[in-house]
């Protein structure tokens, strides 16, 4: 804990001048987040879940879930015109001290995920494509906090979820079709893996129509290992891999990275090394700033019966050192999701969400003609 508290302390240090109610809300976030104070132990998890099931789904195309929900005066797809399918793995939502894993069968775990992620993320892929998305034990927020052998433990139980879900969507529920994968953060993590060791150099990856692997710093030699899948660079490339993590403009993204990678003991998030950002606005890997006019619209649901409309040119964006910088959004609404200094990552998706669903078909009609 003192590790963290001084990265805490030196992150105020950064950013001039320090905003007493960011360090008092990052503070609330450590203490509440250790990890448990066991070990891991595999017998201590709940049960895997059965894929062939209904029941180990959060999203399916034929049930009625919160990846459903579109912005007010938007539909989704009928599935059965959809020619693609999403294969999405939703983010960190269990925050434990107790267990290492989630009990995928929890009440409270799957309303969050279905009021969170599902409905945040998961639905800008409802305009173009079928839905699937697998619940799985995925490790405590606090694993990332301090990371341990623990944590290598956790989280390699959460790709064996991931990856056995993978082959149930390719082999039964998804057979033969072009697919889509998309994460966020804990999610996107397990779906780098699952491309690493089950998708290139496999026929799979001739399927893949593009990889959305948000809110996870995507180093750039990744790109050049041998047959490794490439960046997006265009509106229209496809096959490829989509990544950023958005910071407020004005801050310092790679000192957040280094500062907090090295507190934490996450051995490739404390190194200064070259990262890759897509910029959602403009869909390109330059530095130049994409203006407002090109945001397309940011969307939240807003909590009620009725959702929201979606807002154009909410902000502006650019990428420098491999993070996405966007201007403020001026709502109130948004600026209460901002993680202290100036992380907007529980927002990657929304601040660009119609970017992302409008520029779907663009890249599905440019799969189809390759």
């Amino acid at each position: 804990m003192r590790s963290l508290l001084c990265a805490i302390l030196g992150l105020t240090l950064l950013w001039s001048p320090p905003a007493e109610a960011q360090i008092v809300k990052a503070l609330q976030i450590m203490r509440s987040n250790r990890p448990p104070d066991v070990a891991f132990d595999p017998a201590r998890a709940a049960p895997a879940p059965e894929y062939r099931g209904e029941d180990a789904w959060a999203a399916l195309p034929e049930t009625r879930d919160a990846a459903d929900v579109a912005p007010l005066n938007l539909q989704p797809i009928d599935p059965k015109s959809a020619q693609v399918d999403v294969f999405f793995v939703y983010p960190t939502v269990f925050m434990s001290r107790e267990a290492w894993n989630a009990d995928w069968r929890d009440a409270a775990y799957r309303d969050q995920v279905s009021d969170g992620p599902l409905r945040g993320q998961a639905s800008v892929f409802n305009g173009c494509c079928r839905v699937f998305a697998p619940h799985y034990r995925q490790m405590t927020l606090g694993g990332f906090v301090k990371w341990s052998d623990n944590s290598d433990a956790a989280m390699a139980l959460a790709y064996s979820d991931v990856e056995r879900a993978f082959y149930e969507f390719v082999s039964r529920r998804a057979t033969g079709r072009p697919f889509i994968l998309a994460g966020h953060s804990q999610g996107s993590r397990l779906l780098r893996t699952l491309i690493e060791r089950r998708i290139e150099g496999t026929t799979h990856a001739n399927r893949l129509v593009k990889a959305y692997l948000v809110g996870h710093w995507m180093e750039a030699e990744w790109f050049d290992r041998p047959g490794a899948l490439r960046a997006c660079g265009t509106a229209y490339d496809t096959g490829c891999v989509i990544t950023w993590s958005s910071f407020a403009e004005g801050r310092n993204a790679t000192a957040q990275r280094l500062t907090l990678g090295r507190s934490s003991g996450y051995a490739p998030e404390r190194e200064r090394r070259p990262y890759v950002c897509i910029n959602p606005l403009s869909w390109s890997t330059d530095a130049a700033v994409a203006p407002a006019r090109l945001n397309r619209g940011a969307w939240l649901h807003g909590g009620g019966a009725t959702p929201r409309a979606f807002e154009p040119g909410l902000v502006s964006a650019r990428c420098r050192d491999g993070a996405l910088y966007v201007s403020s959004p001026r709502q109130k609404i948004y600026i209460d999701l901002v993680i202290p200094f100036g992380n907007f990552h529980n927002l990657d998706y929304n601040m660009v969400y119609m970017n992302v669903r409008d520029n779907l078909p663009v890249r599905i009609g440019a799969f189809w003609k390759r």
